[in-house]
């Protein structure tokens, strides 16, 4: 009688444990996957405000130029637009070009 019950106690022990330890890692993983999320999402935050501040200092550097250098600024940029794209200007203007 006496080691019957012992088993049947040992046998509720060991269902027990493993049902603990089936459900522990399972907490842990959506742990891990919330806190990944988040990084994820702090780090996309991060660089959407890096790119707002880059911009608003170019705003303030076009707005500090007088007028006649921020039409030559913007001249430089489309052309280096143009460049960087590879893309050929009017197939007349490269036909007529002064050399």
């Amino acid at each position: 009688m006496k080691i019957l019950l012992q088993g049947i106690v040992f046998l509720m022990l060991c269902v027990l444990s493993l049902n603990v330890q089936a459900q522990s890692p399972k907490r842990v993983e959506k742990t891990v996957e919330r806190r990944e999320q988040q990084l994820e999402k702090q780090k996309e935050e991060k660089k959407l405000q890096q790119e707002k501040e880059m911009e608003e200092a170019r705003q303030k550097h076009m707005q500090m130029q007088t007028k006649e250098v921020q039409k030559r600024m913007k001249k430089t940029q489309k052309k280096s637009k143009r460049y960087n794209e590879k893309k050929r200007g009017f197939f007349l203007s490269r036909w007529f070009r002064r050399k």
